[in-house]
C-alpha cells in the first residue's frame, strides 16, 4: 500500500539513476509516510512508498525472485493474498514472506497475466520480467488505485501512483490539453481517457499494458469485462454486502465513516453485526445523522464539525491533493475526514460509489420513464425528438453541462471534441439490449473511477489513510447490473431496504453541501473577479474571457446563481497555474 514510481528504457537497457527513482517517490510521499525503497536493474528501476496497514507483515518493496528474474512494485491491498499464498505453497512455490506484495510477486511467477483473474482487492502494480525483457502494469477491475504513465523526452517510460510522481522527472514535457479542459468543465473532473498533460495516459481500470524492450507498441489490453448475471435478486443483496464489508475489514482495525448517506450506515451496521467490540467510527458532516447512527450500534464515535473558515483554508491543499482540477466541493470534506481518521490508524471504510450503483438513483428513474416513452409507437416524431438520445439524454442526467466558455480560438483547438460522447461511447460499448443497462454501464465506466474513487484515494492518500470502499467492489458492480430494472429504477434504495431493519428510523437528508455558491459571493469574490483576467488563462486563449466575466458578474450581483461552473473555472485556474504556471 502507498506509492509506486518506476523507468523502463524500451529501446536500450540504459542505466536508471536510483536519484531520479527517489524523486518521483519522494514527490508523493503522503502515499507512503511508513518507508521507501528503490530497486535497479540494466534499462529498468522500481521505487515505492510504504503505509504500513497490515501489522507490519509486509516485506520492504519492490521485491524480486531469488533468481532476478521478476521484481515487482504494488500499490493497493490484495484482500485474498492469504488464500493465494496457501494455494502458491501447496503448488510447491516457495513464497517467502506473509505480505500481499510478495504473494503477487510468486503468483506472477507461476501464472503469468492470468493471475489477474484470481485477484480480490484495490490495486496498481508493475513487474519487470528479466527474461522477456518486458514491463507489465496493470490496474484493478473498477479503477480503485490510480497509474499514470507517459514517454519522456528520452524516449523511456515512465510511470507513477500520481501525476505528480511525474512532474518530478525532468524530462517531462509540460503541456496542457485543451480537450482535457473541456471535459473538465462539462464533466466536473477528468476521465480517465483524458489528462490536462498532454502526452499522459492513466491506464484504465480493469487494463494491462505490456512493453517489451525492442518490439512494438501496444495498447493497454482489457482483461475483465463487467457482466450481469441478470438474476440477481434484492434478497441476495446483504449477503454480497456482508461479504465484501467483511474482507475490507479483515487483517486491520478500520475506521468507519458516518454521514447523511445510506451506504456509510450499511457499513456499520455489519460490522457491528460481525464484530466482538465497538466500532470506531468518525464523522465530520450530518451530526444527527451520525449520532443516531453511533448510538443505535454502540460505536466508539468521534464526531467534529467543520468551520466553513476551515474548509475555505484546505482550497490549495485540494489543489495540490488533485493534481487535475477536480470540482467536487465534497472532497474538501472528504479531505477533512481523512484526517480525523488518521488520527486513529491507516484504514478508512465508506460508501463509496454505492449511490451510483446500488442506492436507486434518481436519473434511472427519469431514464427509465423517458425510455418507455420512446418505445410507444404512437409518440409523435417531434416529440420523439425531444426526448433526446438515450445517451445524450444520460449524459444530461448524469449532470454533463455545456458551458459555452471557449473562444472561437479555443473551438479550433477542440475540433469536433464533445465530452458528453464519453456517456455515449460507454452505452455504445454495451451489446444490443436496456438501454438503462448501458446507462449504468456508461456510470461506471465514465464516472465511478474517475469522480468517485478518485475522491476517495485523493483524499485519503493526501493524510496517508488508506480509504477502501466495500461497496464499490466489483462483484457487488456486478451483482447490481444484475438487478432486475424495478430495483434498479424504483424509488426506495435497494441498500435502505435490504437494512430496514437495522438502521434507525431517520427523515432522508441529502449531505449538506459545501457552500460554495456562498463563497464566491463573499470571502471568494475577488478570486471569482480574478477569473477574467487570469494570466494563464490569457496566455492559452482558450477560453472566452468576456463570457467568464459575465458569470461572474451576475453571480457576484445575485442575479442567478454559476457556483457551479465558477468553481470549477477557479479549480481549473489554479490547478493549472500550479502544474504550468
Amino acid at each position: 500500500m502507498g506509492a509506486i514510481a518506476g523507468l523502463f528504457h524500451p529501446a536500450t537497457p540504459k542505466p536508471v539513476d536510483p536519484a531520479r527513482l527517489r524523486a518521483m517517490a519522494a514527490a508523493m510521499a503522503h502515499r507512503g509516510p511508513d518507508g521507501a525503497g528503490e530497486w535497479t536493474a540494466p534499462g529498468v528501476g522500481f521505487a515505492h512508498r510504504r503505509l504500513a496497514v497490515l501489522g507490519g507483515t509486509g516485506a520492504a518493496q519492490p521485491v524480486a525472485t531469488a533468481d532476478l528474474r521478476y521484481a515487482l512494485v504494488l500499490d493497493g491491498t490484495i484482500l485474498n493474498h492469504r488464500a493465494l499464498r496457501a494455494e502458491l505453497r501447496a503448488a510447491g512455490h516457495d513464497v517467502r514472506g506473509e505480505g500481499d506484495a510478495e504473494m503477487l510477486l510468486q503468483g506472477f511467477a507461476a501464472w503469468g497475466p492470468s493471475l489477474l483473474a484470481r485477484l480480490e482487492g484495490a490495486f496498481a502494480f508493475a513487474v519487470h520480467d528479466a527474461a522477456t525483457q518486458t514491463l507489465f502494469l496493470a490496474r484493478d477491475r473498477i479503477g480503485a488505485k490510480p497509474l499514470h504513465y507517459v514517454t519522456l523526452a528520452d524516449g523511456a517510460l515512465a510511470f507513477a501512483s500520481e501525476l505528480k510522481g511525474l512532474l518530478a522527472h525532468p524530462l517531462l514535457r509540460r503541456a496542457p490539453d485543451a480537450r482535457a479542459v473541456d471535459d473538465f468543465l462539462a464533466l466536473g473532473f477528468v476521465p480517465d481517457d483524458a489528462c490536462v498533460m498532454a502526452g499522459v495516459c492513466k491506464l484504465p481500470a480493469a487494463h494491462f499494458l505490456l512493453i517489451e524492450r525492442g518490439g512494438v507498441s501496444r495498447p493497454p489490453r482489457r482483461w475483465w469485462q463487467m457482466r450481469g448475471d441478470g438474476a440477481a435478486r434484492a434478497d441476495d443483496l446483504l449477503g454480497h454486502m456482508r461479504t465484501t464489508i467483511a474482507e475490507a475489514a479483515r487483517d486491520t482495525t478500520p475506521t468507519a465513516l458516518l454521514s447523511a448517506d445510506v451506504a456509510d450506515a450499511a457499513i456499520v451496521a455489519l460490522l457491528a453485526e460481525s464484530s466482538g467490540k465497538a466500532v470506531r467510527t468518525v464523522s465530520v458532516t450530518a451530526p444527527d445523522h451520525a449520532a443516531a447512527v453511533a448510538r443505535r450500534f454502540a460505536t466508539a464515535h468521534l464526531g467534529r464539525g467543520v468551520a466553513n473558515d476551515e474548509l475555505r483554508a484546505a482550497v490549495p491543499a485540494l489543489v495540490a491533493a488533485f493534481d487535475e482540477p477536480f470540482g467536487d466541493p465534497a472532497a474538501l470534506t472528504a479531505m477533512a475526514a481523512a484526517r480525523l481518521v488518521r488520527e486513529h490508524g491507516a484504514v478508512m471504510l465508506a460508501g463509496s460509489g454505492a449511490a451510483r450503483l446500488l442506492n436507486g438513483a434518481a436519473r434511472y428513474r427519469g431514464f427509465a420513464m423517458r425510455e418507455r416513452w420512446r418505445r410507444m409507437p404512437w409518440l409523435p416524431g417531434i416529440a420523439r425528438t425531444l426526448l433526446g438520445e438515450p445517451a445524450h439524454d444520460h449524459a444530461r442526467a448524469a449532470g454533463v453541462l455545456h458551458p459555452a466558455l471557449f473562444s472561437a480560438h479555443g473551438r479550433r483547438v477542440l475540433g469536433d471534441h464533445r465530452p458528453r460522447e464519453r456517456y455515449g461511447a460507454a452505452m455504445r460499448a454495451v451489446p444490443a439490449g436496456d438501454p438503462l443497462d448501458a446507462a449504468h454501464h456508461a456510470d461506471l465506466a465514465v464516472a465511478l473511477p474517475a469522480h468517485d474513487l478518485t475522491l476517495a484515494d485523493r483524499a485519503g492518500m493526501v493524510a496517508g489513510v488508506e480509504w477502501r470502499a466495500p461497496l464499490a467492489d466489483h462483484r457487488l458492480v456486478a451483482f447490481a447490473a444484475g438487478l432486475p430494472r424495478a430495483v434498479r429504477a424504483g424509488a426506495a434504495s435497494p441498500i435502505g431496504a435490504a437494512l430496514s431493519r437495522y438502521l434507525p428510523a431517520m427523515p432522508a437528508a441529502p449531505e449538506p453541501p459545501v457552500p460554495v455558491s456562498l463563497w464566491l459571493r463573499g470571502p471568494l469574490a475577488d478570486d471569482v473577479g480574478q477569473l477574467a483576467r487570469s494570466r494563464l488563462f490569457d496566455e492559452l486563449g482558450w477560453l472566452d474571457r468576456d463570457r467568464i466575466a459575465q458569470l461572474a458578474d451576475a453571480h457576484r450581483g445575485g442575479q442567478a446563481d454559476h457556483g457551479v461552473m465558477l468553481w470549477r473555472l477557479l479549480m481549473l485556474e489554479r490547478s493549472l497555474s500550479r502544474l504550468f504556471g
